[in-house]
């Protein structure tokens, strides 16, 4: 009866999918194992990490963590840790090069991003973070963008991080990111920038760190807030970088808007916006889901084309929607839009809603749905966890999905267990066939799973050593962009 229903979901899913998309043969024959391993020194309750460069074609990976869980900016959500956070970088066998407390900053994605960068050109990285100096949590001026070497984790600069405005909700002011790219003429730009909900600013730095541009949003200023994620594109193609803050599509060159999506409609926060290519086009299309506004008046999740003509839309007017991701995940590899709101009071009445629960007491019931993502059509509720995060794990061009603790395939079975291990990265990050799984669990060990039997096609090779595959993997410890697939291909 098992066999009955998958084979009948699955042909109800392949009927409703648009024709015309890109088709693969999924494989089922996995082979997880554990490919390295770091041992962070002491318990740690949260863990962030990105690719770093060391030199002379040596590779490896720095990381942040502590043993207080994530510090959140939200008045609600708030507390002052009893632990420092702790910044190190370890190589690719698993040794640990240095490490380095920052002593007066507060452990939290918001409060300390981190990006490994060569803006001097040298072959190495430097590490770019924002540190707090002085002892008071709440200085403005004690904030600093600053510079160390990647490879002895000695401090190398140091600038002052630009000011919030003062007054916001703290929620609004303390959120930070940095973002880095290259410009017209192939030289490499950072951007400091801080704001989500409201007020919003971005610095730019050429290589000697000297200001290129600056802009201010305030927060009348028309069309949307920024995202928790910022996406970076190569639209034409020709090494002039641009990124995604919020629905705003900015050139990293000067700082100008290509595009706004729904500029007159829109003046609030998506919790996502996720570029995905068409290859039939040759064009990016862009799939948002957003958190406030919910007015009654604009559609809660909405799928864009490069022009931001809306293609279409879910017809949800209320709700606050968290999960809006894009997947390889049809029987042929077609990809599916997976959505997902909070669930709000009355829903649990509700027989026809797919509710899925958290594990998590602090977070919300999630309510999920499916569509196709060249039409919007909603699809029949899939086997594999919404609410979880795609992952190709073997290379096929088919996406798996990593939730709480275990990876499952396109059907929703499982294909293996971490038990405790909390999501750090789920990209393509070593030199081996497959994307891969970075975990950390709570008694310091961080783990990257890997397939034996994955093999990548010449398709997904060409996909890994796109740059704005690998420039993207290089912000995973900035906002939330480790979550999110690169669908570059």
């Amino acid at each position: 009866m098992k066999i009955q229903i998958s084979l009948l979901l699955s042909a109800l899913t392949t009927a409703h999918l648009t024709a015309g998309q890109s088709h693969y043969e999924p494989r089922h024959d996995y082979s997880p194992y554990v490919a390295t391993e770091f041992d962070l020194g002491i318990p740690s309750k949260q863990m962030r990490a990105a690719p770093v460069n060391l030199g002379d074609g040596e590779k490896g990976f720095v990381m942040i963590f502590s043993e207080d869980p994530n510090v959140d900016p939200a008045e609600g959500s708030f507390f002052f840790p009893k632990h420092k956070p702790i910044m190190a970088v370890f190589d690719l066998k698993g040794k640990e090069l240095w490490r380095r407390e920052l002593t007066y900053s507060i452990p939290g994605v918001w409060f300390i991003p981190l990006l490994p960068m060569d803006m001097d050109r040298d072959g190495i990285d430097e590490l770019y973070y924002v540190n707090n100096i002085g002892p008071k949590p709440f200085v403005y001026k004690q904030y600093k963008l600053e510079r160390a070497d990647a490879r002895t984790g000695k401090v190398t600069g140091q600038w002052p991080w630009p000011q919030p405005t003062h007054n916001q909700a703290s929620s609004y002011k303390w959120r930070f990111s940095i973002i880095g790219g290259f410009a017209k003429n192939g030289d490499p730009i950072i951007i400091a920038g801080i704001g989500t909900y409201r007020d919003m600013r971005l610095r730019a730095f050429n290589a000697d760190m000297k200001q290129r541009w600056e802009v201010y949003y305030p927060d009348d200023y028309d069309g949307p807030r920024a995202s928790h994620s910022n996406i970076i594109l190569d639209l034409n193609k020709d090494g002039s970088g641009q990124f995604m803050w919020g629905e705003r599509c900015i050139s990293l060159d000067d700082g100008r808007e290509l595009f706004v999506l729904d500029r007159h409609a829109w003046y609030d926060h998506s919790d996502t916006v996720l570029p995905i290519y068409d290859r039939n086009t040759g064009q990016w299309d862009f799939w948002t889901a957003r958190e406030k506004g919910d007015d009654g008046k604009v559609s809660r999740a909405v799928m864009f084309d490069q022009a931001g003509k809306h293609l279409w839309e879910v017809p949800d007017m209320w709700g606050h929607f968290h999960y809006g991701w894009v997947g390889n995940l049809g029987p042929k590899g077609e990809r599916i839009a997976v959505t997902g709101r909070y669930a709000m009071p009355g829903d649990k009445d509700k027989t026809d809603l797919y509710i899925v629960k958290s594990s998590n007491p602090s977070k919300s019931d999630a309510i999920c749905q499916f569509y196709d993502v060249k039409t919007g059509e909603e699809l029949p509720r899939q086997k594999f966890p919404p609410t979880g995060y795609p992952v190709d794990f073997n290379g096929d061009g088919v996406h798996e999905v990593y939730y709480e603790g275990a990876l499952y395939d396109r059907r929703g079975e499982k294909i293996f267990e971490a038990p405790g291990g909390d999501m750090v990265i789920v990209k393509h990050i070593l030199d081996i066939p497959g994307e891969h799984i970075m975990l950390a669990t709570p008694d310091g060990k961080v783990r990257i799973w890997a397939d034996h039997r994955a093999t990548d096609t010449p398709e997904i090779k060409k996909r890994y050593a796109d740059p704005m595959y690998t420039e993207n993997v290089r912000h995973s410890a900035v906002g939330y962009n480790n979550r999110f697939p690169i669908l570059n291909y």
